[in-house]
């Protein structure tokens, strides 16, 4: 038999008995937070858990784990279990991959997708944002050309979008499970406080500015800018204000509204080009049909009207009850128990496709070195 045969075999052998690495590409955000890099600390938990290899994948090797002088470290801001998770770094050139391993890069990293074409382990596109699937590729080029046609994404809305922008892809969906610190446990009664997250910090300042300048009766009103904190510290912030502002016209699916959500606290958005799952629905002639389980608007300057006139329903204790009743709806839809079962069952299919692709793989080769023995 020949080498080549028995590296096949013995790799089939090693993902059957679970002794194979997964490594998920991620950048180094420097300790800034980000629901996207958290996502992708989650399945590598989650797997390491079921007994996986699974390790964080890198660039440099000064990757900030910890926190240091100029801010935050992956501890601080998500947490010691997830700093303690393996990470191994490209630069330190440790990083050694056979067929039996996997890969997985976010849709962002076409240069990670380019430099590993030619790696004998299976590779993957984790998809979390349409916005950046382009940002590094050239006109005309697809993952396909890559040897890429394995996806992993977080909704149904992207799993269309990415299947009608390049053929011949398999298309898994992992939803968003939102922590359990997200809660509505705390009975304090809210504080009036309007917790804010936009993409564009311009956008929150004007809004601000805006309800002030109209509305100086409501001077009592302050407004939080959530970006920076750590993981639970936002969950308890988020908990104790009464309302929160949402703006990002390109999330794909966007976590934030569902965490208020869980919190009990009543989110106005911006809607985004691509509407989300839980947000509502567009039919066949392109009509937005709402869900009522938050305020939202396509006008950005609408936005501190709408938040005066939910500081004066909050006051009268009588914010809307379409609203509070759609939260009720949807907090819980995207939860942790569901998000964790539904990843043990697609990474168990990957794998498994993997060894069947193997499989072929090998017999093809054990028919091609019978005829050429005859």
């Amino acid at each position: 038999m020949s080498e080549q045969l028995e590296k096949i075999k013995q790799s089939i052998e090693k993902i059957n008995n679970k002794d194979f690495g997964v490594f998920f590409f991620t950048i180094d955000t420097k300790g800034n937070p980000t629901a996207g890099v958290a996502t992708i600390y989650e399945h590598a938990k989650k797997l390491r858990e079921l007994g996986y290899n699974a390790q964080i994948l890198h660039d440099k090797n000064d990757y900030k784990l910890r926190e240091d002088a100029e801010g935050m470290g992956i501890a601080e801001w998500l947490g010691e279990e997830y700093a303690s998770l393996p990470h191994v770094s490209i630069e330190s050139q440790q990083l050694q991959v056979g067929p039996s391993d996997f890969v997985i890069i976010p849709e962002a990293f076409a240069s990670i997708m380019k430099q590993t074409a030619n790696f004998p382990c299976k590779r993957i596109v984790f998809l979390q944002s349409y916005e950046y699937i382009f940002e590094m590729l050239e006109i005309g080029e697809g993952w396909e050309q890559f040897n890429i046609r394995d996806v992993i994404t977080t909704n149904e809305n992207l799993k269309n979008y990415v299947n009608s922008t390049f053929r011949g892809l398999t298309t898994d969906i992992i939803p968003i499970g939102i922590p359990e610190y997200f809660n509505s446990n705390d009975l304090k009664p809210k504080i009036p406080t309007v917790s804010m997250v936009s993409r564009d910090k311009r956008e929150l300042l004007k809004i601000v500015k805006i309800f002030y300048q109209k509305y100086p009766h409501y001077r009592f009103v302050t407004f939080r800018d959530m970006s920076g904190l750590p993981r639970e510290m936002f969950a308890k912030e988020l908990q104790k204000s009464f309302m929160s502002v949402w703006i990002d016209e390109l999330a794909s699916f966007g976590t934030f509204p569902l965490e208020s959500m869980k919190c009990d606290t009543p989110v106005v958005g911006k809607i985004p080009r691509m509407v989300p799952e839980w947000m509502g629905t567009v039919d066949e002639v392109g009509n937005l049909n709402l869900n009522d389980n938050g305020v939202w608007t396509s006008n950005l300057n609408s936005i501190p009207d709408i938040v005066a006139t939910m500081v004066g329903l909050y006051l009268e204790d009588s914010l809307p009850e379409n609203v509070i009743n759609g939260m009720e709806e949807w907090k819980n839809k995207y939860n942790t128990e569901d998000f964790e079962k539904t990843l043990s069952e697609v990474y168990d299919n990957i794998f498994k496709r993997r060894v069947v692709e193997l499989t072929t793989t090998l017999e093809q080769l054990e028919q091609k070195e019978l005829v050429e023995n005859k």
